[in-house]
């Protein structure tokens, strides 16, 4: 069994020419023309498992390739893989010898029930490229993904790490990029023809994990852990938004993820230094100003109008058209956005991030964990003095307080007795829920600025009533918060 580890990133028709002149792929490039067919059964029960079935044509030989488990961050698949060599053009089950395969393929009813559900033909020019003491091989593949009478174009780079650095395929694409616009494709051919076989991409939104931490890990390994997470979040609904899928939810998840991001690199800015994170910490901010207003424009309609216009039937309608034109202008900006070069680029600088590791000998997170929830709980209940007195300033800036705090009891959770840290983050939802709601209203108020005249008294009469009411349970939210014991002492 060998361990792939690829990062793939599409590439424009348009911009094949000239990326394969790129000084860095100057090297003879071997041409090789491929054909795989990828099997399953008709209830797709190897797809259910994470596991592909292939068997390639590669010149006169066929090859009878697995792949299975691992995972992608950034576009970088990691995944293991079986691939055995044969003699003609037949699945070959006796030539697995992992437990493992042995296990899956030794059941005589899915054997019998395999059959070909989708396949790819590609032409694919190869070169190898040392890059900063690794040697990478970069793989150019053009042709197509059929499955029955629905096919795909195939333009993509793979990226191979052959040795070396994991953070090298992320610098190399980055040099790349300055020749030619490149794409990180999450995806790999075989979900692409499964997608195809299915009549289309199944997307899901994801909320935010819980990050895979250990009381053993030190600073540093704790940190990546924590980002990987937070990308995942981001990762996982990008697609659901980039197709225009009607659920604003997409959208909501990405944007949790990358504040989640941003708090962890406040978090952790005292070990690494701020300004180790400043140019992405930088970007990140650049992209929550993009996004912001298509989010804000998704509360004002699908939450704040809708008990509105239910309690005034009829009520709302011209204010409601003009809210929505706004919404899909800022929706198609968002879009643009996360359709740039800018975020491709962002997204590559996380993924070299991560991948880099210093072994500078930090210290065990447990400490770490501690004394960060400590300071940050501490700045939370001093702001919190008087909450009922405080102005909507104030309370914006608690709810930011509120936030970091949040976050990181989520994050370093894990490392805590599960009772003490649920119960925690329990009372700090219901104070962060109705600090939330405050800041919806004073967010609803900003936006009927920019509607016309026309039923605005309305609206702002409801919110007005939602934000005395908050603000009447924001001390009785505050009491029972501050009954709780914090889990880390």
């Amino acid at each position: 069994m060998n361990v792939e580890i690829e990062l793939k990133l599409r590439v424009p028709h348009s911009s094949m020419a000239k990326l394969s002149r790129h000084p860095l792929l100057k090297s003879p490039k071997i041409s090789l023309n491929l054909v795989s067919r990828y099997f399953d059964t008709p209830a797709l029960d190897l797809k259910s498992k994470g596991i592909a079935l292939r068997l390639r044509k590669v010149g006169r030989r066929w090859v009878q390739t697995v792949k299975g488990g691992g995972n992608m961050l950034a576009g970088v698949h990691t995944r293991n893989e079986w691939e055995v060599p044969l003699h003609r053009d037949a699945l070959d089950f006796t030539r697995f010898d992992d437990p493992f395969l042995v296990e899956i393929f030794g059941n005589a009813e899915l054997r019998r029930d395999l059959e070909a559900v989708f396949h790819t033909e590609f032409t694919r020019k190869t070169v190898s490229v040392e890059y900063r003491g690794s040697l990478i091989e970069y793989c150019f593949d053009r042709g197509r993904i059929v499955s029955g009478e629905n096919e795909e174009a195939i333009s993509e780079i793979e990226l191979e790490l052959k040795s070396g650095d994991p953070s090298s395929l992320f610098d190399f694409a980055l040099e790349l990029q300055k020749t030619a616009p490149l794409f990180i494709e999450g995806r790999s051919k075989a979900e692409r023809g499964y997608a195809l076989y299915m009549g289309g991409a199944i997307n899901r939104v994801r909320k935010a994990q819980a990050a895979d931490l250990e009381r053993k890990m030190d600073v540093e390994e704790a940190f990546r852990e924590i980002l990987k997470a937070c990308l995942e979040q981001v990762q996982a609904n990008l697609q659901g938004f980039l197709d225009r899928e009607e659920d604003c939810e997409y959208l909501h998840q990405i944007r949790v993820g990358l504040r989640r991001m941003r708090s962890a690199f406040s978090l952790f800015s005292g070990h690494f230094g701020r300004e180790a994170f400043s140019p992405i910490v930088s970007e990140l901010r650049w992209l929550g100003r993009e996004l912001g207003p298509a989010r804000n424009w998704d509360v004002f309609l699908f939450e704040t109008l809708v008990p509105i216009r239910e309690a005034f039937p009829g009520e709302l309608d011209g204010l409601r058209e003009e809210a929505e034109r706004r919404r899909r202008k800022c929706n198609e900006a968002a879009m643009e956005a996360l359709s740039s070069q800018r975020f491709q680029i962002l997204m590559l600088n996380l993924g070299a991030l991560m991948s880099r590791k210093s072994g500078d000998g930090s210290p065990a997170i447990a400490h770490f964990a501690g004394d960060r929830l400590e300071k940050l709980y501490r700045s939370f209940r001093k702001g919190a003095r008087n909450i009922e007195k405080l102005s909507h300033p104030e309370l914006h800036a608690l709810r930011i307080r509120g936030k970091k705090l949040r976050y990181a009891a989520e994050f370093f959770s894990c490392l805590y007795p599960a009772q003490a840290s649920r119960d925690f983050l329990k009372a700090m939802a219901g104070i962060q829920d109705v600090l939330g709601s405050i800041n919806d209203a004073e967010t609803t108020n900003h936006l009927l600025q920019e509607l016309s005249d026309t039923d605005r008294g309305l609206v702002r009469g409801w919110v007005g009533c939602r934000t005395a009411n908050a603000l009447s349970h924001a001390a009785l939210q505050w009491e029972a918060f501050d009954t709780i014991m914090p889990f880390w002492n």
